[in-house]
């Protein structure tokens, strides 16, 4: 059986709701947070070595089932193969990875969070929480498997109950540990709730720059850009490190946006003017689309915006659970419009591309222009060809990947149930297709 190496198993730790495992997409919990919670105290416990060797012996582990879902689908890189192995610190016998080893972290402070997205849960969100905060699930949503409404998204079962809770001081501490026992850290990611909405952010960020690899350090932070912040100081700060990528999860343009996230599409244009002002070029700025089936409905207006916000990569993660927002499920009734979408939304890519050809000497001065460094890039922006890119990863995926008829019943109730909580309306926001007495029509 062949091996399963992993980036992430060998040398990550994942600070999640109350836990700790090895990847964003892991969800055993190999370490639970009480008292013990630094790094240098668990890192070779008995469940990250047994994990370990698991995957080198080649079994997929529990908890691994995303990247064993793309994989056996053949449905692009899962996140396993996307960065190589150094496997020069592991013990195969042991299944232990020396301190020296450590190459990854991912920590998480808290949930809360200035948005309450729709593909998201109170896990990971105060505004999902505040929504749910007089809200009984109903037996339809039971039926139909709807894990957000019932609190089931991210649990374990009914007495799970874990949720994300670093103090600053606890934040602090395990920096301290990573500075003075991880001298090989290279990578750093701050996820949420939304860290710009955070007091733990900024203090330990300044507190990183002490790492002895701190310049060679990259530094990656999730954020939906739409919170108020102090840009002159978050710049600041950044300028310790080697290399910063900011993840901008934006998910939709100007149409689907203030629906699907919550948020405001002209903030976020404030925002990272503001940003971009002050930073100097040292920050990439980079879009995550993740990928369901609202995004389906509106890809045009969503790439050609993401384009009109000079940032310099465009990437697309699909929405694997909960099975009724994975984009599949779009193709199960609206299959060639689907496709026809994909199809326009490329062109309209290429005309971009076209016009700024045509106005060289100010598209050059773009984020994303580049001159060498991508293989055979058809455009000389490096957004245009990620967004490429990102298309043809969502035809692949949803190509390969079969949705069931029960999926699509869930996705129908999930819309009408939301858009009474959320106190919107799909049919105000979704030019393409309309909610019509309990279905999601093409608008013709």
């Amino acid at each position: 059986m062949a091996s399963l190496p992993c980036y992430y198993a060998i040398g990550g730790l994942n600070f999640k709701n109350g836990f700790v495992t090895s990847c964003p997409q892991q969800h055993e919990k190999m370490q639970i947070l009480n008292d013990t919670y630094l790094p240098s105290e668990f890192f070779n416990n008995d469940y990250f070595k047994s994990h370990r060797k698991e995957l080198m012996s080649g079994q997929w582990c529990e908890g691994c089932d995303m990247c064993q879902h793309v994989e056996e689908a053949n449905a692009g890189k899962s996140m396993r193969q996307e960065i190589d192995v150094d496997l020069k610190y592991y013990n195969p016998e042991t299944g232990e990875t020396s301190f020296d080893g450590l190459r990854t972290v991912e920590i998480r402070f808290s949930h809360s969070c200035n948005m309450a997205c729709l593909h998201c849960s109170q896990v990971f969100s105060s505004g999902w929480m505040s929504k749910l905060k007089r809200y009984t699930p109903t037996d339809e949503d039971y039926e139909h498997n709807l894990t957000q409404l019932t609190g089931q998204m991210h649990r374990k079962g009914p007495d799970d109950d874990f949720t994300i809770s670093l103090s600053l001081q606890r934040a602090l501490d395990i920096v301290r540990d990573l500075n003075t026992n991880f001298p090989n850290l290279e990578r750093v990611d701050f996820a949420g709730g939304e860290v710009l909405y955070q007091k733990q952010f900024v203090p330990t960020l300044k507190l990183l720059a002490d790492h002895p690899n701190a310049k060679n350090m990259k530094i990656l932070f999730h954020t939906n850009f739409n919170a108020d912040f102090n840009a002159a100081e978050l710049s600041a700060v950044l300028q310790n490190f080697g290399t910063v990528n900011m993840m901008m999860s934006i998910d939709a343009g100007p149409k689907l946006y203030p629906y699907f996230r919550d948020g405001n599409w002209s903030k976020l244009q404030s925002n990272l003017k503001q940003f971009k002002e002050v930073d100097n070029n040292h920050c990439e700025i980079n879009i995550v689309q993740t990928t369901g089936t609202y995004q389906l409905m509106e890809l045009k207006d969503a790439f050609t915006n993401f384009l009109s916000l000079d940032i310099d990569y465009i990437g697309a993660s699909i929405i694997y659970t909960p099975p009724y927002l994975n984009p599949s499920v779009m193709m199960l009734k609206h299959r060639s419009s689907v496709l026809n979408d994909l199809e326009e939304t490329r062109n309209a890519i290429f005309e971009i591309d076209k016009e700024r050809r045509k106005n060289i000497e100010e598209t050059k001065k773009l984020k994303s222009y580049f001159t060498h460094g991508l293989t055979k890039p058809f455009s000389m922006w490096r957004d245009i060809n990620s967004a490429v890119k990102s298309l043809e990863d969502i035809r692949k995926y949803i190509m390969n990947h079969k949705a069931n008829q029960n999926d699509w019943n869930a996705f129908m109730k999930y819309i009408e149930r939301t858009d009474v909580l959320w106190k919107q309306s799909f049919n105000n926001h979704i030019e393409n297709y309309k909610f019509v007495n309990g279905e999601v029509v093409r608008n013709v």
